[in-house]
């Protein structure tokens, strides 16, 4: 019966919940359509009139169940008169005025509170807050879920749900009493003495009181029984809640602890715990602190007690006074004193007028002094800024003001002082004015020009000796003082010429001296240059000439006499910056030398062009220099051509002695063309990488068309890697060998790559420096290669000496490839 009972207790506490949600949504509506009907004011919203005509609706509490709902009141106050009619101003969006604001989710505005469909915060009230809203069994925030009092759906936990939840041994959600679990929820073995695996603890007794309750379930708060030896003084089971008699912690609900009781025999409307009390948003019995109750509020300016206006604070809790907004009497307006003076409205609560001591720069004010404007004043009548120009004396100010007609040469000046003669402006019947007493400068005491010539050095003048004034004498005839640049030739001064400028590249200099090479200035159309030293090491000769190519002294950007910088290229042993300055391409410690190699070269001179260079592999050695081609190009440059060699000639076959000897080839063709060669690179140059070159098909003129492969192989020398004979392995892959020539072919297996590559020995095909493949998983009878020094074919196909050959199954077919190839090495 207890597991029914429990079912029925849940279902009509659901149906309850469900009608005051119902009871709570027509209060909502019946408030909102209060605060909203004509004729009444919604809150911080207030009609007032000299006849005191009020009506009021003071606050009510409505609750039910476990949803409590509360609906604070409204108040409307309503004042008529025949004179006048003066209204409030929006106090602005604020939370609880009714309006939804941006940021809001809902506003039901005094509605606005806990347990009710729109929360304090004006957020809609919702499963899993706190607050047991409307249409919610229970809502314990954050502890909602499976084993707990209140599930995550807001519906508490009883037995029979299929959740195990406080007070339940078992829930396994069926009608069936006489499986494991009854349907009371208890364990058919609870009650036993024994804790068997199915139970938190079992004391063998009937007592639900104590530690361990009948289903075998540790004391807990929301179980049902009060046991006050886990600090319980109430349990409700899953009617606790924090706005319900008893709390979530199982302790009565009182004003004060921070939880609204507004439910059942709940009359809280709000309780902030300790910040409850006097002049606080929730007061010490916890009721809502409204405007009218005496109590001033935080978001309140005044609370007289009463819903009256004009009596200093109005039915709003607004102070009644200039800037509270409210148009009162004798005010022309009140925007709120909102410190624009300019706006329409003062902070006198005036019309904006020229005389109220506010500067309104809309209507064109500059100033305004209020009783003290006046046309002789600072400020004008008019509420301008007294300046000259205005046609008005500025009392102590000014002398004379003719307004448009001041200015220089006027009666009055424009600064508004009389014009008189001795302060410095011509004014009507004067000649000059140079504002003193002196008859010695250019205007005299009576306003008369002076002059030159009149025996008086006056300003302007240098000097003034009257009649011996002369344009060859101490003074000029423009009583000027004789001065090197003035044109004249004065000995007296030492001059040997004056020309009358400035410039010192001229035949006369500005030290009126007569111009000449080595004064350190350039005398144009005459000099290239003039560095005023002895030199002819530098960036001008000692005939004041530009260094050339030619005239012997190694000057400006030179690298050694006549070469180098702007010059040709710097012969061996001559000095230089870099590779570049030299005629062999090697510069090393500012020396012009041969270069061991041409690496070297590239390392010198970076943009050093390919082509034909004298190496000297050994230095000062026992061994004559000699050219080699250096391709400054491919991969970084730097490479040394040691071997040419042609498919269509038997030269260097597989078997010729000449890849295993330090014989050399037609030496005397150097260069990188189609004639077959040997070259000294081969016994001369060290090296860590070999680079080999084809062109396929062999072109009959112009340059070779070739494409390159690098094989990285460490030897001293062509000779030491070849001369032993035997296999030196690369391991660049088939595809990388097949890549020298378009549309090569190889068999698919062995591919045995590197220098000497012979794998069976004998006639078989073999190469010195390529790729043999074989058609079987093996070496042991290839019969395709791609190579330079390349012999044998016994599947059909003549032999190609260089280039590429495949039979018997090549990946691409039968090839016969002719090519020209070369041989690199850095």
């Amino acid at each position: 019966m207890r597991r029914m009972d429990r079912v029925c207790s849940g279902f009509l506490v659901a149906l309850a919940s469900t009608l005051l949600a119902c009871s709570g949504d027509t209060a909502t509506t019946a408030a909102s359509a209060t605060e909203g009907s004509s004729g009444s004011t919604g809150e911080g919203t207030s009609t007032a009139t000299t006849s005191a005509e009020s009506s009021t609706t003071g606050p009510t509490s409505e609750s039910s169940g476990m949803s409590g709902s509360a609906t604070m009141g409204t108040t409307t106050t309503t004042t008529t008169t025949t004179s006048s009619t003066t209204s409030t101003t929006d106090p602005g969006p604020v939370c609880g005025d009714g309006v939804i604001d941006p940021g809001e989710a809902c506003d039901d505005g005094r509605a606005n509170g806990p347990g009710q469909p729109c929360s304090d915060d004006c957020q809609a009230n919702s499963c899993g807050d706190g607050d047991q809203g409307p249409g919610e069994e229970c809502d314990d925030g954050a502890n909602n879920g499976p084993g707990q009092s209140c599930k995550a759906d807001c519906t508490n936990n009883v037995c029979g749900d299929g959740d195990v939840g406080p007070g339940e041994g078992c829930d396994d959600g069926n009608d069936v009493d006489d499986d494991e679990c009854s349907n009371l929820c208890v364990s058919i073995l609870c009650g036993d003495g024994e804790v068997s695996a199915q139970e938190e603890c079992d004391d063998g007794n009937t007592d639900n009181t104590d530690l361990c309750t009948n289903a075998c379930t540790n004391a807990t708060c929301g179980d049902g029984f009060v046991q006050a030896g886990v600090g319980e003084a109430c349990d409700d089971g899953v009617d606790n809640s924090q706005n319900a008699f008893c709390t979530n912690a199982c302790l009565p609900n009182v004003c004060g602890d921070g939880a609204v009781f507004n439910t059942g025999k709940g009359t809280e409307e709000c309780d902030n715990g300790v910040d409850n009390g006097p002049g606080q948003v929730c007061n010490a019995m916890c009721k809502a602190n409204t405007c009218g109750d005496g109590d001033k509020s935080p978001d309140e300016q005044c609370d007289d007690g009463n819903h009256a206006g004009g009596d200093g604070c109005s039915p709003v809790c607004k102070l009644e006074a200039c800037g509270n907004g409210v148009l009162d009497p004798g005010e022309s307006c009140d925007d709120g004193a909102n410190g624009d003076n300019d706006d329409g409205c003062t902070d006198a609560c005036k019309t904006p007028v020229c005389g109220d001591g506010f500067v309104q720069e809309s209507l064109g004010e500059e100033c305004d002094e209020a009783g003290d404007n006046g046309n002789t004043q600072a400020c004008t009548a008019s509420c301008k800024a007294a300046k000259c120009g205005d046609g008005f004396i500025w009392a102590n100010m000014e002398q004379c003001d003719d307004g448009p007609n001041n200015g220089a040469g006027k009666a009055c000046k424009g600064d508004c002082t009389t014009n008189v003669c001795g302060d410095g402006d011509k004014g009507p019947g004067e000649a000059c004015d140079d504002g003193n007493q002196n008859n010695n400068d250019a205007c005299t005491n009576v306003c008369k020009l002076a002059t030159c010539g009149d025996g008086f050095k006056q300003p302007g003048e240098g000097c003034d000796d009257g009649a011996n004034n002369s344009n060859t004498g101490a003074c000029t005839l423009a009583c000027n003082l004789a001065t090197c640049g003035d044109g004249f030739v004065q000995p007296s001064n030492n001059e040997a010429c004056d020309d009358g400028n400035q410039s010192n590249q001229d035949a006369c200099l500005s030290t009126c001296k007569a111009a000449k090479c080595g004064d350190g200035f350039v005398f144009q159309g005459t000099e290239q240059c003039d560095d005023g030293n002895m030199s002819n090491n530098d960036n001008c000769t000692n005939a004041c000439k530009t260094p050339t190519c030619s005239d012997g002294f190694k000057n400006g950007s030179e690298s050694d006499v006549d070469c180098g910088g702007p010059c040709g290229k710097c012969n061996l042993n001559q000095g230089c910056s870099n590779g570049g300055e030299c005629s062999s391409g090697y510069c090393a410690n500012n020396v012009c030398m041969t270069a061991p190699h041409c690496k070297a070269i590239k390392q010198s001179y970076p943009q050093a062009p390919s082509g034909v260079y004298q190496i000297d592999p050994d230095g000062n050695g026992g061994n004559a220099p000699f050219n080699a081609y250096c391709e400054m190009n491919y991969d970084g440059g730097g490479w040394t051509l040691a071997l040419k060699a042609d498919a269509n000639k038997g030269t260097f076959v597989y078997d010729a002695a000449l890849w295993i000897n330090n014989g050399l080839y037609q030496t005397n063709f150097p260069d990188l063309d189609r004639n077959e060669a040997k070259l000294q690179t081969w016994n001369a140059i060290a090296f860590t990488e070999v680079l080999v070159g084809m062109e396929q098909p062999i072109l009959a003129n112009g340059p070779l068309n070739l494409k390159f492969l690098k094989v990285p192989v460490s030897r001293p020398s062509l000779f030491a890697l070849y001369s032993p004979n035997a296999y030196v392995a690369s391991a660049l892959g088939r595809n990388a060998w097949k890549g020298l020539i378009a549309g090569s072919s190889l068999q698919p297996n062995c591919n045995l790559e590197g220098f000497n590559s012979n794998p069976v020995g004998g006639n078989w095909p073999r190469s010195r420096l390529g790729i043999v493949s074989n058609q079987e998983n093996d070496c042991g009878s290839p019969d395709s290669y791609i190579g330079i020094g390349n012999q044998g074919s016994l599947c059909g196909p003549p032999e190609i000496r260089v280039g590429n050959m495949a039979s018997c199954g090549g990946d691409n077919g039968d090839k016969t490839l002719a090519a020209f190839g070369v041989v690199f090495v850095r």
